[in-house]
């Protein structure tokens, strides 16, 4: 099922915000990523290991009293095709494009009415041909896109995403599915994600809308999140995890409040790991106050240039390490 996730950072101090815009067909390719032209449908093809058994899992027909006589279930189009189309497809890693739909025909003349076995091969042909064919235009959108929270997904629009070009190629890979399936087939094999792909289309919208303030868009992008059903909201549970536990941080000024807010939300295994990363933060801010303080004194003192870099540099090498030097440069020198 396509989706563009905003996921939270972690245990990270910030959030990073990734907005992942898959093709809702990807996951065929997805974790084993795209191979090359024809290849791209079948790479993820099944393995000829497979056991008999373990291939016919994957078609899963719908029971259905035929009146031809055959004992022999009817298939029928039924929402979630797609995804024992591709659990096939998986099964059979390796395959070229005509043994995958070999293999499928041969199965399903196994396990339905003879009629109805060959309208499923028909289909289920027209998919892997689909596939092929998507591989083949330019309908392929951004995977990742990381934003630190200095920017955060309410400025996405530097990054270089852009929603004119998201459309045109969800519309061009919708052109490309009714090109191969009817009107009723498209709403059973497609309607789902082309609905996950509207939600994420309108997240990004907000994300560019300049109009809104980021308090604004991170208002209406979580509460889309948040209304999500229990099955969809699951891929975003770790950024919606992560707003919770940052609200708690802004809810509480002190650590054990933090804490026992945190533990009775998510338990004190979480609540020990978020209280140590404040307390390292915390102490971390407050030396960089301290440089700042320095910076501002030896500024005052009526020091040489020279002298008063000398200055710093002692400092520096005197209160940090190597890797908090550069850490201090920019957030500090860099902004002074």
């Amino acid at each position: 099922m396509s989706r563009w996730v905003l996921m939270g950072g972690g245990a990270a101090l910030f959030f990073v915000f990734v907005v992942i815009i898959p093709l809702s067909e990807s996951r065929i390719v997805g974790d084993g990523e795209i191979r090359e032209n024809r290849q791209l449908s079948t790479s993820a093809l099944p393995n000829k290991d497979a056991t008999e058994t373990e291939i016919k899992k994957a078609l899963q027909p719908v029971k259905k009293v035929n009146d031809h006589g055959s004992k022999l279930p009817v298939f029928t189009l039924y929402f979630g095709v797609k995804d024992n189309f591709d659990r096939f497809i998986f099964a059979n890693e390796g395959a070229s494009d005509n043994e995958v739909t070999a293999r499928f025909s041969v199965n399903a003349t196994d396990m339905y009415e003879a009629r109805s076995a060959m309208y499923a091969a028909d289909v289920f042909t027209r998919y892997v041909e689909y596939k092929v064919a998507l591989a083949n235009t330019d309908a392929e959108i951004d995977k990742v896109l990381t934003v630190s929270n200095e920017s955060t997904v309410t400025d996405i629009t530097y990054a270089g995403i852009s929603l004119s070009d998201v459309e045109q190629k969800l519309a061009t890979r919708d052109t490309l599915r009714l090109s191969y399936f009817s009107q009723e087939e498209y709403e059973y094999l497609f309607s789902a994600d082309a609905a996950i792909d509207a939600r994420a289309l309108t997240r990004l919208a907000i994300a560019q809308d300049r109009e809104l303030s980021r308090e604004q868009k991170r208002n209406e992008i979580f509460g889309q999140l948040n209304a999500l059903d229990e099955q969809e909201k699951a891929a975003f549970q770790p950024t919606l995890d992560m707003e919770k536990i940052n609200q708690i941080k802004q809810r509480y000024a002190d650590s054990e409040s933090r804490y026992q807010a945190i533990a009775a939300e998510f338990g004190h295994h979480a609540a020990e790991r978020f209280s140590a990363l404040w307390e390292a933060q915390a102490l971390w801010q407050q030396r960089i106050d301290a440089y700042r303080k320095y910076q501002q004194h030896i500024s005052a003192s009526g020091m040489k240039e020279d002298a008063r870099q000398d200055a710093l540099s002692t400092y520096r090498h005197t209160h940090f390490s190597n890797t908090e030097q550069k850490r201090l440069r920019v957030l500090v020198d860099t902004n002074s």
